[in-house]
C-alpha cells in the first residue's frame, strides 16, 4: 500500500502496521473499485476485524413495512435497549457485517441491541435510510418491554454514516413531540457537509476514510439537486437544543474528528448533556478493527465503558 509516506506519526503504531497488512481491502478508494467490490471488501474487512465476538442470544425481528432487524441479548441486559445503525457511508455494510460489533455492544454495555437493516443507497437514496432509522427507533420505543428492556431507556447508536443517522433520528423525534430516545451514542459520526475542517486536510488522505470516498458516498446517497444543508443529511445544520444526552466519540486521526467535536460543543452550548470523548491515535473505523489490533480493542472498551455509564447512570456525564 502506497500512502506516499504520509502516515502521521501520531497514528498508533499498531494501526499504522495494519495499512500494508490490509492491502487491497482499503485501497484503491471505493469510488475506483465500484459498488459491488466496495461492499465485498467492506464485508471482508469487518469479518476479519470483528472476529471473536462474545456469544449472546440473537433473534431476527420484523419491524413492519418490510423493515427488518436482529436483536442481540446478553445474559443480564440491565434494562437498556440500543438501536444500532451501522456505518458504511449509507452505501456499504449490513446487519450481518456488523454482527461482531453488535455482539460486543450487547455484552459489554450490557443492553439489548437492535441492529437495523435499513435501506442502502444508491438503490434507495436519501431519505430512505432516515425513514427506516426513525421507524426502527419508534418500533423499539414501542416494543422495548417485549425485548426485555424498559421503554424509557431506549438509546440510539451508530458509527460513521450510522452515527449520522442516529443524530438525525434524535432531531426528528424531538421535533415530532412524541416518544424519543433517552440517549445517543455517536461513534466518529459524519454530521457536517463540506471539507473545510483542519482534520479533513490533515487526515483525508488516509485509506481508513479518504476525502475521495467521503464525496463518493455522498453522491451515492444524496440525489442530485438536493440541498446538503438539510439537517436530515447534515445534522450539524439542525437545531441541537433539547436533544437526549449524548456521547460523541471521535478518533484522533480521522478526517471527521473536528466536525464531531464541533457537534458536541454545539450541543453543550445549547445546554445539552454531552460528553465528547476523543480517542488519540485511532483512525476512522477503529471499532471494527478490534480483532486485528489490541490498541483498537482497548479503545473500544473505553468507549463502551463511557456508553455504559450513560445508559445505566453509574455516574454523570462529564464535560469533554
Amino acid at each position: 500500500m502506497d500512502v506516499d509516506g504520509a502516515v502521521p506519526p501520531h497514528l498508533h503504531p499498531q494501526l499504522a502496521a495494519l495499512l500494508p497488512q490490509l492491502g487491497d481491502l482499503l485501497t484503491p478508494p471505493a469510488r475506483a473499485v465500484g459498488l459491488a467490490e466496495a461492499r465485498r471488501r467492506f464485508s471482508a474487512l469487518l469479518s476479519a476485524g470483528l472476529a471473536g465476538a462474545p456469544d449472546v442470544l440473537t433473534d431476527d425481528v420484523d419491524l413492519g413495512d418490510g423493515l427488518t432487524g436482529r436483536t442481540y441479548r446478553p445474559a443480564e441486559p440491565r434494562g437498556a435497549t440500543v438501536v444500532l445503525l451501522h456505518g458504511g457511508g449509507w452505501t456499504l455494510g449490513s446487519v450481518a457485517d456488523y454482527e461482531g460489533l453488535a455482539r460486543r455492544l450487547a455484552d459489554r454495555l450490557p443492553a439489548v441491541v437492535l441492529s437495523v437493516e435499513y435501506r442502502r443507497a444508491p438503490e434507495h437514496p436519501f431519505p430512505a435510510a432516515v425513514e427506516d432509522a426513525v421507524a426502527a427507533t419508534r418500533w423499539a420505543l414501542a416494543h422495548a418491554g417485549e425485548l426485555g428492556g424498559e421503554p424509557h431507556r431506549v438509546a440510539v447508536a451508530g458509527d460513521s454514516g450510522g452515527g449520522n443517522l442516529a443524530a438525525v433520528v434524535c432531531q426528528v423525534l424531538r421535533d415530532a413531540h412524541g416518544p424519543r430516545p433517552a440517549a445517543q451514542v455517536l461513534l466518529y459520526p459524519n454530521v457536517a457537509r463540506g471539507a473545510d475542517q483542519p482534520s479533513v486536510r490533515e487526515y483525508g488522505h488516509l485509506p481508513f476514510l479518504t476525502l475521495a470516498d467521503m464525496a463518493w458516498y455522498t453522491r451515492q446517497y444524496v440525489p442530485r439537486g438536493t440541498d446538503l444543508a438539510d439537517p436530515r443529511i447534515s445534522p450539524a445544520e439542525g437545531h441541537v437544543a433539547g436533544l437526549p444526552p449524548a456521547l460523541v466519540v471521535t478518533a484522533g486521526v480521522d478526517a471527521l474528528r473536528d466536525s464531531g467535536r464541533d457537534y458536541a460543543e454545539a450541543i453543550r452550548a445549547h445546554q445539552g448533556t454531552v460528553e465528547w470523548l476523543d480517542v488519540p491515535g485511532m483512525p476512522h473505523g477503529f471499532a471494527h478493527l478490534v480483532a486485528l489490533a489490541p490498541a483498537a480493542e482497548a479503545a473500544l472498551d473505553h468507549v463502551l465503558a463511557r456508553a455504559s455509564a450513560l445508559l445505566h447512570g453509574s455516574r454523570a456525564i462529564a464535560g469533554g
